[in-house]
C-alpha cells in the first residue's frame, strides 16, 4: 500500500493553485495557505462594482501544452478573448510601436534624430561585433550594445531607472534578452501580420481564471485558508510542520512554497548563516496600479503605453478598453486607464493612503494630454512583493539558496515567480508548480530549469 500523502501548499497564486489542482489530479488533498485574503496572487482581478482592475496587463501566452490545456478546463471558449498586442513607449509626445521597429523609430521621431539613432547603433554594433565574447556585465552596457547609446538613452534609460528603481548600472542584464526584442530592421512587408501577435485574456479580467482554480479545488474538498501567514517551518522524522501567525501548526510530508524565497529562508530556524545571508541580499520592487475612468472618451490605440520620460511618475499605462470590455461597466464610454507606479516595498508611497496618490496621478494624466477630463471611479491596489530585483549578486545567491535546500529539504519544493526569485511570467511560474508536483511523485525533473533559456521568450507560442 502507497504510504499516505498530506503536502502543504504554501501561496495560492499561479504556482501554489497549479500546484493544488496537480495534486488533487492525482489523488492528494493538499493544505494550500494563502497569507492574503484572495487568490491569484498579482494576477488577481479586484473589482469595484462593475469595475475590474488587472494589476500588470496579463497577457495569457505559453509554449507548454500543459498550461494551455490547464487554462482551458479552467474557463470555457465563451470566457477567453484574443486581444492584439499593440504596444508603444511615448517619447517627447509621439507613440513609437514597442517593441521597436526601426522605420518606426524613424518616422515618429524625425529623420536628424533617426539618423543620429541608426549612427549610434552602427558604431555600438560594430564594437560589439569586434568582442563577441564579451558579455554584459550589466543593464547599461546590454542595452547600449544591443540599441546604441542614443536610442538607449530615449527609450530604455529613464524607463529602467522608474521600473526597477536602480541605476541601470547596478542591474543584471539576466532579463533583457527574455524581455526585450531587437530592433525590427525588416520591411513592413515582410514583418509578421499583425493578426499573429495576438495573446488570449479572461474577459473578466486575470482574476477569472484563479478564481476559477480555487472555485475547482473547492469542488474537489480543498478550500484554500486565506490570511494566513507561515512564519515558521522545520521537518522531523520526514514530517513538516508549518506554523502560522495564529499559532497553529499544520502537518505533512512536504511543502510547495511560492512565498518569498528571502522569508522561506527566514522561517527555516536552522539554515546556516551563509545561507541566510544570501537570502537577507534578495529584494522585491512593490507596485502600484491606479486605475482610473475618464469620463471622455480618447483614442490611445495601444493596450499598453511605456512612459519613459521625466514628467511621468508612472512606469506604465494600461489601457483597459483594449484588454476587454468586461472591465468596465457595459454602455460606459469613456477611457478605462490603469496607472502603474513601481515603488520600493517598504517606502512611503506603499505606506501612504489613496489621497496622497492623486497629486501624482492627477500630473501624469495632464502629462498625457487628459488633464481636461472628468474622472468618474478610481481603484489603487498595492502589491507589496510585485517584481524581483536583478542585481548583480541575484544570480550567485540564488544558486546558494537552491542548492542547500536540494541537499537539506529534498521534500522542500520552491516555486513560482516569488518562490524561486525570478522574473517568470504566468506560464513559467505553472510550469514549475507542475515539476515539482511531477518530482513529488518519483519523476526525475528539475523545476529550475523552467525559463532558464535566455532568448526571447514570446517566440513560437501556442494560441489554440
Amino acid at each position: 500500500m502507497a504510504p499516505s500523502r498530506s503536502p502543504i501548499v504554501i501561496g495560492a497564486g499561479p504556482a501554489g493553485l497549479t500546484a493544488a489542482l496537480r495534486l488533487v489530479q492525482r489523488g492528494v488533498e493538499p493544505r494550500v495557505l494563502e497569507a492574503t485574503g484572495h487568490v491569484g496572487g498579482l494576477a488577481r482581478t479586484p473589482r469595484s462594482g462593475e469595475w475590474c482592475l488587472d494589476p500588470g496587463g496579463h497577457r495569457f501566452f505559453t509554449k507548454y501544452e500543459e498550461v494551455l490545456d490547464l487554462w482551458n478546463a479552467l474557463l470555457p471558449p465563451d470566457q477567453w478573448l484574443s486581444v492584439p498586442r499593440s504596444s508603444a513607449m511615448l517619447v517627447d509626445g509621439e507613440y513609437v510601436t514597442y517593441p521597436l521597429v526601426g522605420r518606426d523609430i524613424v518616422t515618429k521621431l524625425g529623420i536628424g534624430r533617426g539618423l543620429r539613432g541608426l549612427s549610434s547603433f552602427t558604431i555600438w554594433r560594430m564594437l560589439r561585433s569586434s568582442t563577441p565574447s564579451a558579455k554584459p556585465t550589466n543593464f547599461e552596457e546590454w542595452g547600449t550594445h544591443e540599441f546604441g547609446r542614443y536610442w538607449y538613452t530615449i527609450f530604455f534609460d529613464g524607463y529602467v531607472r522608474k521600473t526597477w528603481l536602480e541605476d541601470p548600472a547596478e542591474l543584471a542584464s539576466d532579463w533583457a534578452n527574455q524581455r526585450i526584442k531587437p530592433i525590427d530592421w525588416a520591411w513592413r512587408n515582410k514583418r509578421r501580420h499583425p493578426s499573429e501577435d495576438v495573446f488570449r485574456y479572461p474577459r473578466r479580467g486575470p482574476g477569472q481564471l484563479w478564481d476559477a482554480a480555487a472555485a475547482a479545488l473547492v469542488d474537489a474538498g480543498v478550500t484554500p485558508t486565506l490570511n494566513a501567514r507561515v512564519v515558521r517551518l522545520w521537518t522531523q522524522d520526514r514530517t513538516w510542520y508549518v506554523e502560522l501567525h495564529g499559532g497553529e501548526v499544520i502537518e505533512g510530508d512536504a511543502v510547495f512554497s511560492s512565498m518569498p524565497l528571502q522569508s522561506l529562508v527566514e522561517a527555516l530556524p536552522d539554515a546556516p548563516r551563509r545561507v541566510r545571508v544570501a537570502a537577507s541580499t534578495l529584494r522585491h520592487r512593490g507596485l502600484i496600479t491606479v486605475a482610473v475612468a475618464l469620463h471622455d472618451r480618447h483614442d490611445i490605440p495601444f493596450n499598453w503605453v511605456y512612459t519613459p520620460g521625466a514628467e511621468f511618475a508612472c512606469g506604465r499605462i494600461q489601457n483597459y478598453g483594449r484588454w476587454s470590455k468586461d472591465l468596465h461597466p457595459a454602455g460606459w464610454d469613456g477611457t478605462f486607464l490603469g496607472f502603474e507606479y513601481f515603488v520600493r516595498p517598504d517606502g512611503d508611497l506603499m505606506a501612504a493612503d489613496d489621497s496622497s496618490l492623486s497629486d501624482i496621478v492627477e500630473a501624469d494624466i495632464r502629462a498625457l494630454g487628459l488633464g481636461d477630463s472628468r474622472i468618474d471611479h478610481v481603484m489603487v491596489l498595492r502589491s507589496q512583493s510585485a517584481y524581483p530585483v536583478y542585481d548583480p549578486v541575484r544570480e550567485r545567491n540564488v544558486g546558494r539558496i537552491r542548492d542547500y535546500l536540494r541537499r537539506q529539504y529534498p521534500s522542500l519544493h520552491p516555486m513560482g515567480r516569488n518562490g524561486m526569485h525570478r522574473y517568470d511570467n504566468q506560464d513559467h511560474a505553472m510550469m514549475s508548480a507542475m515539476q515539482s508536483v511531477a518530482k513529488y511523485f518519483g519523476k526525475d525533473v528539475d523545476p529550475w530549469q523552467v525559463n532558464a533559456d535566455r532568448g526571447y521568450h514570446e517566440a513560437g507560442l501556442l494560441r489554440k
